[in-house]
């Protein structure tokens, strides 16, 4: 194995090739400036011991690492212990590269899992990088040498690229990249070129040279034909910028023959990675070299639109009408959403060795994000070119515990008693002296800012000084014990990695904590469907879905308004719907019923835009899509009494005959014109053509909003069919991995104690007044609910008390022991969530999910998802009750209770399933993080009803009153796959029968007292 370097094209700054001191000119620009510092005091904190801390000048942190810089800061981590974060990532990595390499793959469990690595390896925690050689007794004691004991063909063939951001010592990254060469068989290892390719991207090219050599000599034989090393010479953005241009599979091809790869660096024939557009942003000021700019959405399926958009220009759209000939291959989305979803699924191996669309792994290690300010951090992690199938390993180190002991914890790990650190800091002034002629000395000082999260490094001046500027008559004066700032190193709380996740457009995959401290490893992707980022109504060049365009449409009116979707909440509730119904659900399940008391699916594909349409076409007074006959098949649903099915609401009268419906693709053709007359309706309002009214908004509300309780609807129903197919825009879950990391936080229940008092129910939203809103004026912060949310109601509850988390599967299995029932299960009688999977005469009852059935061991301690019935039998057992509407309620408002929304909530398809429910805590930086069920509605005792003053919808007059029948009962929160809008809504209230089984509700017992 062989490790070239390349030097790729300057980004911002130029990078060093030679000596510590050839430093460019570029950085004498930022010393300047640093040194010139600001006429106003910086005071790090709002106490009065940070009077202390103020400063006016600071220096660039990148004079830290020079070629010396770099060596000294190795000395740090292998000769000071004291240096936490080094010692616990590379202990996170050498135990979890295994595992941390099968999320990243996407390997299920249905797949081989005996490539494992070995967790020994020639480099303890604190030791120097020692190079291995073939047969040595512990090296190679791990590979097909003289003393193997493993054999490394039992992996599969993943065809990737690894790429680390600021690569530095790699000792760290030599137990990633063993983990990795454990998943490629040994097949796949003749290949012509290695399957996995590591990029080491870096600023120092000698750094680079000698890190790189010592790895091929220490592990080079053992990555042979399965992981191709490269280095890559330069800073983030060339980086970057390399990656975004689709250069790196030029680079990956032209391997053993350096002056191609070399011609492939500066070709500007390599075809973009269909990454994010940027946009322009402030530049990001952390102590590294961030990319500028911040990226929208990641364009993450190939649009169609790039090449008719001028031609779409050109049309005329009609709000209030949509026929066949206003609506072309523009607006056809079905083949598009596949690239999501072939893009992650590695389970079969696709990918090539040779394609510029292979996944993309980065690496960003050491915690270097805490260099960055809390604001650039989001900022430059959304700018990462991150697309489906591609992921992020992070490490970030925690906040300490609060108290003098984390204190200190922190300060001897910046300033070890051996003077390693403070040699490496202060060897950063030596290269300012040199390069400015400074004769001032400084020493070293830092502290923790436990207000703030973060360790602050300065120089203080031991000496008075005039500074003077080459060819400059401006001085500044250096006093004697001056400041100078030098960097940051921001902690996280696990709160604030989880927020500032949400705001990079990142969603997490798994997690690795540090045993003895709070350093974490975070595996992390883009989400598919964004409902965690903050909506706009800005419509911009995006091919989230094939219905953006490039039209010079901002805001406008529309930015006004909180209380509508905005136009990417459209985009992202599209994505979900066209993936549970185009990728899950599989053609033979199309006419057929998971659930009896429901229609077929393909009702559900064609309802969902007819019901749009119908209220589009009243909205604007205009004429129904065509073919206009849909509405009489696909208006309303069926929600029949579960005892009597012919008992049932008025609704739309449905073909018999499969031959009699519609077929898949008519469906999909009319949804498409009714998207784009949504769309031309948006456009309208945005240009002011069409004053948006109150009652329009409420209108674009309705439609929405029952659009995301459809995708549910649909989601429990697809729960029930074996022929259901697995969401594959996000990597699957590893169950075995993740029940042992749960059973090792398990949240015990605890009975909570709530005191009596008011609570307010509902909210008040009178469909009636919307007439006295004809413009946007005086209803901007409106906000809209349904029916049944209306008017508000206070209510009494007496004191009372409440378990803190809900029935588990595990609780009510024993619950099913204790009474008899287990025995004589039968799946009439078992919770419609479980499954039994054996073909014996002896049942084996397991846990339904989306990936296949999983056993207690996985899911016991996931909610239970079950009818009222059941949930109310298990309640009465335990001594309790089901709590009601005001109580449960009055539980989520509470200081101790649970929330429905928040930071660590499993709402919004974070997961495709239910995870373990969580108490309330306290995190490092003093938070609350209010604990969550786990990803279910849950039941009450209170019968569905209107509050006092309850007036029917004049949109939708049956949506609630239609189930005022006492057999309905009142179901709050939301679940894993209730989007935010919804289950963040206090006022909403959800109903169902009590004997209805198939939703994703489960309960708690509550006592009275």
């Amino acid at each position: 194995m062989t490790c070239s370097i390349f030097t790729l094209p300057s980004g911002k700054r130029e990078s060093s090739m030679s000596t510590d001191s050839s430093i460019s000119s570029c950085l004498r620009l930022e010393i300047e400036a640093g040194l010139r510092g600001t006429s106003e005091p910086t005071m790090p904190g709002s106490r009065a011991e940070d009077k202390e801390w103020a400063y006016t000048k600071s220096v660039p942190t990148v004079v830290l690492y020079d070629e010396k810089g770099l060596r000294l800061y190795d000395k740090i981590t292998a000769e000071a212990p004291e240096y936490y974060l080094f010692n616990d990532e590379l202990n996170l990595l050498k135990t979890h590269g295994a595992e941390i390499v099968r999320f990243m793959m996407n390997q299920d469990n249905h797949g081989q899992k005996n490539h494992e690595m070995p967790l020994e390896f020639d480099m303890q925690p604190g030791a120097r990088w020692k190079p291995g050689r073939w047969g040595d007794a512990k090296v190679g004691k791990w590979n097909e040498g003289v003393n193997g004991e493993i054999k490394s063909n039992a992996g599969m063939r993943v065809d990737c690229d690894i790429v680390e951001l600021g690569a530095g010592a790699l000792r760290k990254t030599a137990h990633l990249l063993r983990a990795l060469s454990f998943a490629v068989d040994k097949d796949t290892a003749k290949s012509q070129l290695p399957p996995i390719t590591y990029y080491a991207l870096d600023l120092s090219y000698p750094e680079l040279d000698r890190v790189l050599s010592e790895m091929q000599e220490a592990i080079g034989h053992e990555l042979e034909g399965k992981v191709a090393c490269l280095g890559l010479h330069g800073d983030y953005d060339a980086g970057l910028q390399f990656i975004r241009e689709g250069k790196l599979s030029h680079l990956r091809q032209n391997l053993g023959h350096t002056s191609s790869a070399e011609a492939a660096i500066t070709s500007s024939s390599a075809a973009p990675r269909d990454i994010p557009t940027p946009i322009d942003q402030p530049q990001a000021s952390p102590t590294v070299s961030p990319v500028s700019v911040q990226l929208v959405t990641p364009r993450d399926v190939p649009s169609p639109l790039l090449a008719l958009e001028e031609e779409f220009k050109h049309r005329q759209s009609d709000t209030n009408n949509s026929s066949p000939d206003s609506s072309d291959e523009i607006w056809k989305v079905y083949p598009y959403y596949t690239h999501a979803r072939d893009a992650i699924r590695q389970t079969t191996p696709a990918s090539d060795t040779n394609s510029p669309d292979r996944p993309l792994h980065f690496a960003f290690l050491g915690s270097s994000l805490g260099n960055f300010d809390r604001t650039s951090a989001p900022t430059f992690l959304k700018s990462l070119p991150i697309r489906p199938g591609d992921t992020l390993l992070l490490g970030l180190d925690g906040r300490p515990s609060p108290g003098a002991e984390g204190k200190r914890k922190l300060e001897v790990a910046y300033n070890d008693p051996h003077g390693h650190t403070k040699r490496f800091e202060e060897h950063g002034w030596e290269v300012i002296r040199d390069e400015m002629g400074i004769k001032a000395d400084v020493e070293f000082v830092g502290r923790y800012n436990e207000q703030l999260g973060r360790h602050e490094a300065y120089f203080k001046s031991k000496d008075q000084e005039i500074i003077s500027f080459a060819g400059q008559s401006q001085t500044v004066k250096l006093e004697k014990g001056e400041l100078l700032h030098v960097e940051w190193s921001y902690k996280y709380s696990l709160t604030e990695a989880l927020s500032l996740f949400i705001e990079a457009d990142l969603r997490v995959i798994n997690l690795w904590k540090a045993p003895r401290s709070e350093y974490r490893l975070w595996l992390l992707e883009r989400p598919y469907v964004r409902f965690i980022t903050a909506p706009s109504n800005r419509i911009f060049n995006s091919s989230l879905t094939t219905l953006s365009t490039n039209m010079n449409v901002s805001g406008g009116q529309l930015e006004k308004v909180n209380g509508i979707p905005k136009w990417d909440e459209w985009l992202a509730l599209w994505k979900l719907w066209d993936h549970i119904t185009l990728d899950m659900i599989p053609e033979e399940l199309l006419h057929q019923k998971p659930i009896d008391l429901r229609h077929i699916c393909l009702f559900y594909l064609g309802h969902i835009p007819t019901f749009l349409d119908i209220h589009l076409t009243r909205m604007t007074k205009g004429k129904h899509t065509w073919p206009e006959h849909f509405k009489d098949i696909f208006e309303r649903g069926i929600d029949p009494d579960v005892d009597d099915p012919t008992n049932c609401h008025s609704h739309s009268e449905v073909p018999v005959s499969k031959e009699n419906w519609p077929t898949l693709s008519e469906i999909l053709d009319f949804r498409d014109r009714v998207r784009k007359r949504l769309f031309a309706i948006y456009t309208d309002y945005a240009s002011g053509k069409t004053p948006l009214c109150r009652h329009d908004g409420r209108v674009l509300f309705m439609v929405f909003e029952h659009e995301a309780m459809h995708a549910e609807t649909i989601l429990y129903m697809l729960a029930q069919s074996p022929l259901t197919k697995s969401p594959s825009v996000v990597k699957d879950p590893v169950w075995d991995i993740l029940v042992n990391q749960w059973a090792a936080n398990k949240s015990e229940n605890k009975v909570l104690e709530i005191t009596g008092g008011e609570i307010t129910l509902g909210h008040d939203d009178v469909e009636e007044d919307d007439k006295e809103y004809p413009t946007v004026q005086d209803w901007e912060n409106h906000e809209f609910g349904w029916d049944n949310e209306s008017p508000k109601a206070i209510q009494q509850v007496k004191p009372f008390r409440i378990d803190s988390l809900p029935v588990t599967n595990n609780e009510y299995r024993k619950y099913l022991q204790a009474e008899g029932i287990w025995d004589k299960l039968t799946n009439e009688t078992a919770p419609a969530s479980w499954i039994n999977t054996s073909t014996s005469s002896s049942p084996e009852w397991q846990i339904r999910t989306f990936y296949g059935s999983v056993s207690f061991e996985v899911g016991g301690n996931w909610p239970l998802m079950a009818s009222k019935i059941e949930i109310d039998g298990y309640a009465k057992w335990k001594g309790g009750r089901l709590p009601t509407e005001a109580e449960l309620r009055k539980l989520w408002e509470s200081e101790q209770g649970p929330r429905v929304m928040g930071a660590v909530n499993n709402v919004g398809v974070k997961n495709w399933h239910p995870i373990p429910p969580t108490n309330t805590t306290v995190d490092n930086a003093g938070s609350v993080v209010h604990g969550h069920n786990g990803g279910v509605w849950e039941w009450t005792d209170s019968t569905f009803y209107g509050y006092e003053g309850f007036v029917s919808s004049q949109l939708y007059p049956g949506y609630s009153s239609d189930f005022f029948d006492g057999k309905h009962y009142v179901v709050l929160g939301g679940s894993y796959a209730t989007i935010p809008q919804i289950a963040g809504r206090k006022s909403f209230r959800n109903w169902y029968q009590a004997n209805y089984r198939y939703s994703f509700i489960g309960g708690r017992v509550a006592y009275t007292i």
